[in-house]
C-alpha cells in the first residue's frame, strides 16, 4: 500500500509523497484557481481519487 511502502534497506518509499489527491477526498483541489473538490469512486474494489474540475 502507499501509506507503508518501504525500500528492502527499511527507509520510507519515495513515490508515497508525490500525490496531490490521493486520500484527499472532500478536500480542496490543490491547482491553483481552481476551487474544485477531490472526490473518490471505487471501480473494481480499488480508490480513485480525481478532481472533477480539473480532470475532464
Amino acid at each position: 500500500s502507499l501509506r507503508d511502502h518501504i525500500h528492502t534497506d527499511g527507509s520510507l518509499g519515495y513515490f508515497q509523497h508525490s500525490f496531490s489527491v490521493y486520500d484527499r477526498e472532500s478536500r480542496a483541489c490543490r491547482t491553483p484557481g481552481c476551487g474544485g473538490t477531490v472526490a473518490r469512486i471505487v471501480q473494481a474494489g480499488r480508490s480513485t481519487f480525481y478532481c472533477a474540475t480539473c480532470q475532464k
